[in-house]
Order: structure tokens, then sequence, then C-alpha cells
């Protein structure tokens, strides 16, 4: 790694301040100062230091998406290509997923399901990438939603003992399928709970006992009232969905934002195009409600899923302008608030000094125009440059 100065006629920092023009001094991983180009320290003006200058730019914090799963690589059968593929095969997908996240501006991740640890042990032996978060198996019941990951639990022994075999293996969360899902085929029904109130509750007091925050997948309403009474501390999708259509439930919807409850309502950039059983303009009515009421939202993908590859949340982010949201505030929503709310504010979703170097530069101004979100021409993440024909090195295996 080197040092830079990165001068931009626009650096957001996230904290409040707009320098126009700005200086962003990387030194290796680290941010080691952010202000005005005007005052940039004589202390960095010397030798040895590069200088980037990307012209009619805004630097700003590197993008954050909430909910990924790399391991899953677009296929349109995912649960069933990962089960048929080696964990090489599945470890070659998540190198080039995160590539092509870095190359979009994404500079950390949370991976929130993946098969029998491949997830921790090839994160293990890369470097030069994108932060992740990861909640490699995720807690489901046998012949529910993901089952193939590895996670099948169905008695409160089994449910405690996943929880501490993945915080072992270095989970930064914990993930329950709380409903059913879409991919996983008829036996597995989003609109249902999957798990017994009880069992819900030890899962959420493992993790807990453990220091690791819960997110909850849950479609169907009846999940999502059960993830909010044991304890959750993120709740995935969040459809309000039911058999014959939905159901928003208004007093579970201050209930979460009374207790702070995080919801990632898993926007991808085909969300407007949406029908059938997700039509949007249903979904934005019900984020509305949630916005007003008081709901943390924070911004993920499903990146992974069929139809929607990593490259494409920066395209995600406009789309949460139909909320009533500005511009500026859907940048912070996916940078600052994003880092706050999954709890590693005090690494990054900032420009400041002392935080890691995850930072892009786009062209012009997207507090005007948040479309140019999706076209990053400077990427660094942890003070490493990322480009589209790049991918994350791997480490030699040493051991035996």
């Amino acid at each position: 790694m080197s040092t830079y100065i990165i001068t931009a006629p626009r650096v957001l920092t996230g904290c409040g301040a707009t320098h126009a023009p700005g200086a962003v001094v990387v030194d290796e991983s680290k941010i080691a100062w952010v202000g005005p180009a005007s005052d940039l320290p004589g202390d960095w003006q010397g030798g040895g230091v590069e200088r980037i200058d990307p012209p009619e730019a805004t630097v700003l914090p590197g993008l954050i998406d909430a909910h990924v799963h790399l391991a899953f690589g677009g296929a349109i059968y995912p649960l069933a290509a990962v089960q048929a593929t080696t964990q090489l095969d599945v470890a070659a997908t998540i190198r080039a997923e995160l590539a092509e996240l870095g190359a979009a501006g994404v500079t950390t991740v949370r991976d929130l399901g993946a098969p029998r640890y491949t997830d921790i042990d090839t994160l293990t032996r890369l470097h030069n990438r994108p932060r992740v978060l990861t909640a490699t198996i995720p807690l489901t019941v046998a012949g529910g939603h993901c089952h193939g990951l590895g996670g099948a639990v169905d008695t409160l022994t089994g449910i405690r003992d996943l929880v501490a075999a993945n915080a072992a293996r270095g989970a930064d969360w914990i993930k329950i399928m709380g409903s059913g899902g879409f991919t996983t085929g008829a036996a597995s029904s989003p609109y249902e709970p999957q798990f017994t109130d009880i069992q819900v509750r030890a899962a959420v007091d493992a993790a807990h006992d453990h220091g690791l925050p819960v997110a909850v997948h849950a479609h169907g309403t009846a999940a999502i009232r059960q993830a909010v009474a044991a304890g959750v501390d993120s709740i995935e999708h969040c459809t309000w969905m039911t058999v014959d259509g939905f159901d928003l439930d208004h007093g579970v919807v201050r209930e979460i934002a009374d207790r702070g409850i995080l919801v990632c309502p898993t926007i991808n950039h085909l969300a407007r195009s949406a029908a059938g059983r997700l039509p949007w303009p249903v979904r934005r009515d019900h984020l509305r409600v949630m916005l007003d009421a008081g709901v943390q939202l924070i911004p993920g993908s499903d990146a992974g899923i069929p139809h929607t590859p990593p490259r494409r949340y920066p395209h995600s982010l406009p789309i949460y302008l139909d909320l009533g949201l500005s511009p500026a505030a859907v940048i912070d929503l996916a940078t600052r608030h994003a880092a706050e709310a999954l709890r590693i504010g005090h690494l990054t979703g900032t420009l400041a000094a002392g935080l890691s170097a995850d930072l892009i530069a786009v062209p012009g101004d997207p507090t005007r125009d948040l479309n140019l979100l999706t076209r990053p021409i400077l990427t660094m993440a942890a003070g490493h440059m990322h480009y589209a024909d790049a991918t994350p090195e791997a480490e030699e295996d040493t051991s035996t």
C-alpha cells in the first residue's frame, strides 16, 4: 500500500461537512486527514506521495450493501447450484463477487448466508478486498428455507449448538430463517413462521450471549411479529405478506421503531418493475409507513439471487427516492447510517482521520443526481484500489 492525496471539487465526509474543493490523505489502510484542499498540511505535500485528482468529481464514503449472498453467484436456482458445486467452486464465486463489488464502489457488505463455512474459509485467504460481515450458516428447519446450506436444526440444543459453532468460526451476525422463502421449493412457505416462538427466542438469547446481533429473514407478517417479540436486531425483507396478500401491522411497526430494530427491505435494481407477489406500489407504501414511524431502514440488495448481480447495488439506491428521501439522505443511508446500524461506525461509513480508507469518487455531484453512484471512477477499500478487471488476491496457504 501507499500514501495518497486525493483532491476533488467536492468531498462529502458523511460527518456533516462538505469540502469544496476538498482533499483526503490516505496513509496505508487508514484516512490520515480530510478537509478543505487549501488547508492540506505541508507534511503531506513532500515526496513519496501519490496524488489523485479526478476532475469534476465528488469523493464520498464507500457504499455499504447490508444484505448479500456472495456464494450464490446469481444462479437461477442458487441453492441447488451451491449444493451441486465443490467448495473450490464456491470460493471462486465469492472471489468474483468481491471483485465485482469493489469495481462498483461497494466497500462493505453483510453476507447473510453461505454453505458450510465456505465464506469464512475463503475470506481468511483473501486480502485487498471489500470488508465482509458474515453470518455464515443460517439457522433453518429440516426441509426449510436454505436448508441446503447446512443449518437445519429442530431442537433447542441444536439451535444453541449451531449458534455457538458459528460464533466460534468467526461469525459477525447470526441469521435465522424466520419464515420460508421463494428459492427453496413448495415445502418452504414464505407466509408462515418456520420455528416456534420458544425456538426463535432461544436462538436470539444464544446469539446475544455470544455478543452477536441477530438478523431474521421474515416475509410473512406472522414471522415478523415473532421476530420482534423475540428481540431480534434486524429484520430482512419485512414484506408483511400473507397467503391472501399483505397485512401491515401498525402496532408491530411501532414496536420495531421503539425497539430500534433495523429493517433491511432488500430493494434491488428491479424493484420498480416488480409485479406479481411484490408489486412496488405496495412495498413503497409499506416502507413509507415504516419510515414515518421512525423505523431504521438499511439498504441491501440480496445480491447473489437471480438477476441481482453485486454490481447493480448502486442502481438500487435511486429507488429510495420514491420514499420521499433526498439524494443526500439516501447517500447517508448507504454509508454513515448503514455503518452505524451494522455496528462498524467506528471503522467506516464516514471520511474521518483514523477510519478505514473506504471511499469512492463519482463524476459530478451525486447529491443532485443519485444515478452518478452507478459510475464510480475510483474505489478504495482499506487503502486498496479496485478496478473492473481486478480480483482479490489469494494468500498462499501455508497451513499443514
